[in-house]
């Protein structure tokens, strides 16, 4: 949060947002031609966006081009940006021809939520940086975004048979001591593969929470074997901590070994492995068989960091609670419980399934905190 101080001569708070996140600066050449993409960095517009504190903001944007398609979200775009003289970061946005795939807007919003709640629990603790560093969103716009700084270091996939023991173990532990502070704040992250989770030679680094999802909530059928676990591929249950536990067990043996693990259960050859006995109880197929977080961490000989330094008490709590009780009510009145496709609304957007209901109705997707 320091660095909004650095930049403070380049930033300057609006009285009201554009309502289309950009407008063109004063005075610079070719700044409404700077919308189509891919244009040089002298060509500038004005961003509007909210920071990780919720505060209204406004930097000078050059925007690339965007990314190549298989290096896209779906649903979202893409693109490198430079704000001010030299913040880098990566935006993703939801284009505005594909507006009307509220799927896609869900997630969009439920991954600032994320963000925004990690950031806030742990954002001046010595782990923050095992997380995706989110520096500014607004989802009230023609075209919504967030963006984050760039992630360091390689991907995981890039050390399988290689890691040493050291590696192993600094990078098994801070795995597991991220899952943990995720369930801290009730979060399942659902994408850790070893393409997406990053190594600098010091810490792990999680990737964006694209498909994170709020512990408790109906799990959907996705991710790939044997990195998802078979709940969460089959669209089984709700989403449990334990989830990722599975993920970074896959992740584990990986590294160690350089292969894949069995998509169903442990590996054959996890006997031989003793780096990874910790994580035994991960490997099983089902969540209610896998040890938790805090008690891996125990294994590890590593204190639960939240003992010490608990988080603070969640004055949005009375509030979600209230919003899930008449969220529920209103569904048993219409009929809808158990009813997946008639619980959609207009345009088969199903309610509840956004940034207010993961993170409560005090909160929304324009202003951070209230």
């Amino acid at each position: 949060m320091d660095e909004w101080a650095d930049r403070r001569n380049a930033v300057r708070a609006p009285d009201r947002a554009p309502d289309d996140g950009t407008a063109p600066e004063d005075g610079v050449p070719g700044a409404a031609a700077a919308r189509g993409g891919g244009r040089p960095a002298r060509d500038r517009v004005e961003l509007a966006f909210f920071t990780d504190e919720g505060a209204p903001a406004r930097l000078s944007a050059a925007y690339w081009g965007d990314l190549p398609p298989g290096q896209q979200r779906h649903g979202l775009r893409a693109r490198p940006m430079t704000l001010g003289e030299d913040w880098r970061v990566m935006q993703y946005r939801l284009a505005h021809t594909v507006r009307g795939d509220h799927r896609a807007r869900d997630r969009l919003e439920a991954e600032v939520g994320v963000g925004l709640a990690v950031r806030r629990a742990f954002g001046d603790a010595p782990y923050h940086q095992l997380f995706a560093r989110l520096g500014g969103y607004h989802l009230d716009v023609r075209e919504p975004f967030v963006f984050y700084e760039p992630a360091r270091g390689r991907p995981l996939a890039a050390l399988a048979g290689r890691a040493t023991v050291k590696e192993q173990e600094r990078i098994r532990s801070e795995l597991v001591l991220a899952v943990r502070l995720l369930e801290a704040v009730g979060v399942v992250h659902r994408g850790l593969t070893p393409h997406s989770v990053r190594w600098d030679g010091r810490h792990v680094r999680l990737p964006e929470p694209c498909l994170a999802t709020r512990a408790g909530h109906p799990r959907e059928a996705l991710g790939e074997a044997p990195w998802a676990p078979p709940e969460q591929r089959a669209g089984h249950g709700t989403a449990d901590p334990r989830d990722d536990l599975w993920s970074v067990a896959q992740l584990m043996y990986h590294l160690v070994t350089g292969r894949e693990g069995e998509p169903g259960g442990p590996p054959r050859d996890l006997a031989r492995l003793p780096s990874l006995g910790v994580l035994a109880t991960a490997f099983a197929p089902r969540a209610a068989e896998r040890g938790h977080p805090v008690e891996v961490l125990r294994m590890l000989n590593r204190q639960d960091p939240l003992r010490s330094r608990p988080l603070p008490a969640d004055s949005l709590e009375p509030g979600r609670r209230a919003f899930d009780e008449e969220l529920a009510r209103k569904r048993t009145e219409l009929g809808l419980n158990g009813d997946q496709e008639a619980a959609a609304g207009p345009g088969g957007r199903a309610p509840g399934r956004g940034l207010r209901a993961l993170f409560g109705t005090g909160r929304t997707g324009t202003g951070g905190r209230r």
